[in-house]
């Protein structure tokens, strides 16, 4: 198979993409990347052919952060991930589907394998399909993201609160992001969109493949149609850190807790992983293993204390099966490894995708969501001798590690594209 892989202009979305595309290659399929020129160095790293975005389609993070400084007075949470829907996503949707269109004259795939936020997908599948290839989402995140069903009702919050929340995410939030993606895609003759915004790279490609396991995710009724396919854990792109002098060094006998803020949300080192040092600090029976996410480790604003062991990077599948417990701020792709793993979690994060993932491992049972973009030492330490202290948390993770183990990825992830492509071709024979 000839297979288009398409991403946005983050690291954190390419990456499970890069995964996919080495098990593709290592099954003699023919791959090739499409994503901004500020990644090309990732994907020729994994040894991927490389081709460039166009230039509007390809503007990276730091180019929508500068163009847009308001982001920043959004409230972190849905407020900043509607605001980046409209003016990041749904912006690049034009550029975004011409520079696929380019791309298919040089390399006519069989197969268009996107993120699940690479919109610009969606001009084909609102055409006739017929006149495209087969085309797959790749999930990066919870499923659904920001679309608020099935969400279980805040703890504590009354009927009032509820609907006051609910009708705020749907009037004030959710219908804008609806009416921006619906006046682009009807500027480009396609529009509008058959279902929310939120939902519609879900429900629309010939197949969605979910890096995860149905018991993390809200329940919801799927009808058997449905595209969406659980395949478990991906493995990592090559090129990971190595370990660490130190780690050779470390005390067996204690127990590990490793705590991230990960290399997007990382800008201020304050906001976890010192509350994290600062909590943890006198705790005998720990080592605190800290990532900057690539970071200098003198961007850490307290005292390195003594039970502590700090690196940029760190090679997460040789670590994870020796941690105890997970302190991060919601990074999706390290939540999943920590589960793969059976490792209790701890999360605090509110921006980009980050408040639904801590949601989602309160809701399962596997940890415990802070619900804050600023941890305290006090409750980074509470909530860390809770989880360490009682079995519920890690027997619950332990469940789901054996779900995640059931999966064979690589097997499932082969299988199910192959048979994307041959019911697609047979649909479209039968016409």
């Amino acid at each position: 198979m000839k297979i288009l892989i398409a991403s946005t202009s983050v690291p954190g979305h390419l990456n499970p993409l890069l995964a996919i595309a080495n098990i593709l290659m290592k099954h003699n399929h023919e791959v090739v990347m499409q994503t901004a020129p500020s990644l090309r160095p990732m994907v020729e790293a994994a040894g991927v052919t490389f081709i460039p975005t166009l230039s509007v389609g390809g503007g990276d993070i730091g180019q929508f952060l500068a163009e847009f400084p308001e982001r920043q007075q959004q409230t972190p949470g849905l407020e900043m991930f509607c605001f980046d829907m409209k003016y990041f996503f749904a912006r690049h949707i034009p550029a975004q589907a011409a520079g696929l269109e380019l791309a298919l004259r040089d390399f006519p795939a069989d197969i268009i394998l996107a993120d699940s936020f690479f919109f610009g997908t969606l001009p084909m599948l609102l055409d006739a399909p017929e006149k495209r290839p087969s085309i797959v989402h790749l999930g990066i995140t919870v499923l659904n993201l920001g679309s608020g069903r099935n969400v279980p009702p805040r703890p504590g919050a009354s009927l009032e609160e509820q609907h006051a929340e609910h009708e705020k995410r749907e009037l004030l939030l959710l219908k804008p992001v609806q009416a921006a993606f619906n006046a682009i895609l009807t500027d480009m003759g396609c529009g509008p969109l058959p279902c929310s915004a939120t939902e519609v790279m879900s429900n629309l490609p010939d197949l969605y493949l979910h890096p995860g396991v149905q018991s993390f995710e809200y329940p919801e009724e799927s009808p058997s149609s449905s595209p969406v396919r659980y395949i478990g854990p991906l493995p990592l792109p090559p090129g990971q850190a190595s370990l660490p002098d130190w780690w050779h060094e470390l005390d067996q006998t204690k127990r590990l807790v490793l705590v991230t803020q990960g290399t997007v949300a990382n800008h201020d080192l304050g906001q976890l992983v010192g509350p994290a040092l600062t909590g943890l600090a006198n705790e005998k029976d720990l080592i605190v293993l800290i990532t900057t996410g690539g970071k200098p480790t003198e961007s850490i604003p307290v005292e390195i204390p003594a039970n502590a062991r700090v690196a940029n990077f760190l090679p997460y599948e040789l670590i994870m099966p020796k941690v105890d417990l997970l302190i991060t701020n919601g990074g999706y792709g390290t939540v999943n490894m920590a589960l793969a793993h059976g490792i209790p979690i701890i999360s605090a994060g509110l921006t980009e995708d980050k408040e639904e993932v801590s949601a989602h491992v309160q809701w399962a049972g596997v940890g415990i969501d802070l619900r804050t973009n600023q941890a305290t030492p006090e409750t980074v330490h509470a909530a860390a001798r809770k989880i360490l202290d009682t079995p519920g948390y890690r027997n619950q993770a332990k469940k789901l590690a054996q779900e995640f183990a059931s999966h064979d990825t690589e097997k499932e992830l082969l299988t199910k594209i192959e048979a994307c492509l041959e019911l697609r071709s047979s649909l479209l024979l039968a016409r």
